[in-house]
């Protein structure tokens, strides 16, 4: 009996021994593995750790005057490892800030892995938001009121498609750049500027550590680390110059409207032919980009979205438009370096063109007479232009137009950026499974048909002429600078493409452009303006009935200094339309005082 309870004894030993050794490699666990873990949530439960939003970088234009800077605010906030009754809080949460409730449990949900980084649910909170907030703090555990930076467009409207704006990260955004210490509350840039040097712009967080009450009351401060501002840019624009060329494109949408005119809207674009910097990029209608900076209200979205004009298209670079004849300059230069015509050629405009019994009209029905392919584009010939197009033929023409930047991509630093098109016979076909007939050669070699141009590749067409070939690419930032304001990086001028022609066809095309508005289409609207201006208006036809305005010119001829296109969409005829915007631009850029423009006669 006595050995069953040694037996007996020995095994409750070997249990006590096990659990003993149980215990103590528990506590082994605890105090050696899972110590610091333990140690950070019992001080984390007197103490709050949470991140600082840094300033984004300062935007400047070409003079040094601020276009983008950021101000201070408060916003409405959560710490998600504080946040314990969501259940009776989001829903008043929701009343106060006018966020939805699913909105917020989705912000809380993306952050699960951030527990003690706030999720800022409203930016740019108001009094009267703040006052509630406060007089309700009891029965929000975890809310709390942050001092942020928030974008500030200084004037507003004004290169509102160049500059962009921000938003909240989207899911695909921050799985792509979580790595890079991204939140999924973050705001990121969504367009312009904004969006395409976001990694230069975006700054360094800091921390703020306090003591807390068990409440979540700050008690005292404990510590933190300052955040870093983004770095800023210094923009090739021009601000006086953006502005006076948005006010007048402004006002001849509206003038254009009262002639019934559709005038959706419009583009204005100013480059320095000497290095391709960007002076001025205007798009009408524009948009406020304050609207984003603290979160846009769905009211003030679908607005946007809902506007007929589409007010957030930047149509410098991404509409494209039949590019009328300003296209004939395209024309012009491939006929005389294909050796297809002379500089003394005569061609007869009887006001029609016949081919194989179709009649193609020009502008002026009744004819412009005897001209050479000076006087050709001086008054916009349509039949020597026609009879042109008629010996290159659709592909050569095509060739050139390629060869003019026309159909591809500038490059230039923005998203959405539309290639235009350059139709020739086997794209027909490939397209629209048709062939390509003697006529259409006709209609595109006057920049009509399936022909489509941006402004910008426009402005980069009379930027080859001044230039005699050389086309330097659009760029609109000249410098990068520190956090402290200090040069970080000088960006040189990069010559995009090199145009070869004989130094005598190009001779020959500027005086075809100078003609124009010294004695041609353009010549009423520039009459007694003190710079030689070479110049091309075109009124593209839409399909449609109505027509859109152009011109694109260099000044000074002599000695170009810059390029730019005008274009009133739907606005009318091109002398009604885009000189005026044209002439007020110049004005401006020159210093001369506004004159008021005769009734312009009408053409092509």
């Amino acid at each position: 009996m006595w050995i069953e309870q040694i037996r007996r004894l020995k095994i409750v030993g070997l249990v006590v021994v096990g659990i003993v050794s149980l215990l103590v490699l528990r506590l082994v666990w605890l105090q050696l593995l899972q110590g610091a873990h333990y140690k950070k949530n019992a001080e984390q439960n007197r103490t709050r750790q949470i991140s600082v939003q840094a300033p984004r970088g300062v935007i400047y234009d070409r003079n040094g005057e601020i276009l983008v800077s950021s101000r201070p605010s408060f916003a409405v906030s959560i710490i998600p490892h504080e946040y314990t009754n969501p259940q009776e809080a989001t829903p008043l949460l929701a009343s106060i800030t006018g966020v939805a409730v699913e909105e917020i449990n989705q912000l809380l949900a993306d952050s699960i892995d951030f527990p003690y980084t706030p999720v800022r649910i409203q930016r740019n909170a108001d009094d009267v938001m703040i006052a509630r907030i406060q007089e309700r703090q009891y029965y929000l555990p975890g809310v709390v009121l942050e001092a942020i930076p928030v974008r500030q467009y200084v004037y507003e409207e004004l290169a509102s498609h160049v500059l962009g704006f921000v938003g909240r990260i989207s899911q695909e955004e921050y799985a792509r750049n979580k790595e890079q210490g991204y939140h999924p509350a973050d705001l990121v840039g969504k367009d312009g500027l904004e969006r395409e040097w976001e990694e230069v712009l975006r700054g360094t967080d800091g921390i703020r550590q306090s003591e807390v009450n068990a409440s979540g009351e700050e008690v005292r401060p404990l510590g933190n680390r300052p955040s870093v501002t983004g770095r800023g840019l210094v923009l090739t624009l021009d601000a006086n110059l953006q502005k006076a060329a948005e006010e007048a494109l402004a006002a001849q949408v509206a003038a254009s409207r009262t002639i019934g005119e559709p005038a959706k809207g419009g583009s204005v674009v100013v480059l320095d032919v000497n290095t391709g910097g960007v002076l001025v990029m205007a798009s009408n209608p524009p948009f406020n980009p304050n609207l984003f900076a603290g979160g846009i209200s769905s009211k003030a979205w679908n607005e946007l979205i809902a506007n007929p004009d589409h007010p957030l298209n930047n149509r410098a670079i991404q509409n494209a438009y039949p590019p009328g004849s300003v296209f004939k300059i395209v024309t012009a230069a491939a006929a005389l370096e294909m050796n297809l015509t002379t500089p003394q050629e005569i061609f007869d405009d009887r006001g029609v063109y016949v081919l194989n019994g179709w009649r193609f009209y020009g502008w002026n029905v009744k004819g412009l007479g005897k001209l050479n392919i000076v006087d050709g584009l001086s008054l916009s010939s349509d039949p020597v232009f026609y009879e042109l197009g008629r010996r290159l033929g659709a592909d050569n023409l095509a060739a050139y137009a390629l060869t003019f930047g026309l159909g591809k991509a500038t490059g230039i630093k923005l998203a959405g950026e539309v290639k235009g098109i350059v139709p020739y016979i086997e794209w027909k076909q490939a397209n629209y499974g048709e062939p390509w007939y003697p006529g259409e050669t006709l209609i595109a070699a006057i920049g009509q048909g399936y022909y489509l141009a941006t402004p910008l590749q426009q402005a980069l067409l009379t930027m080859a002429v001044a230039n005699g070939g050389i086309v330097y690419k659009p760029r609109l930032v000249d410098q990068v600078l520190t956090p402290e304001g200090s040069l970080a990086v000088s960006l040189p001028p990069e010559v995009l493409w090199t145009i070869y022609l004989r130094p005598e066809v190009w001779d020959t095309v500027r005086q075809g452009l100078i003609a124009v508005t010294t004695r041609g289409t353009g010549a009423a609207a520039f009459k007694d303006f003190p710079q030689t201006i070479a110049g091309k208006s075109g009124s593209a036809e839409t399909g449609r009935g109505t027509t859109h305005s152009w011109f694109a010119c260099y000044v000074p001829a002599e000695k170009p200094e810059i390029a730019m296109a005008v274009l009133v969409e739907e606005g009318g005829d091109a002398s009604v339309a885009a000189v005026p915007v044209t002439r007020r631009v110049l004005e401006a850029y020159f210093g001369i005082p506004n004159k008021q423009l005769p009734p312009a006669p009408k053409t092509d």
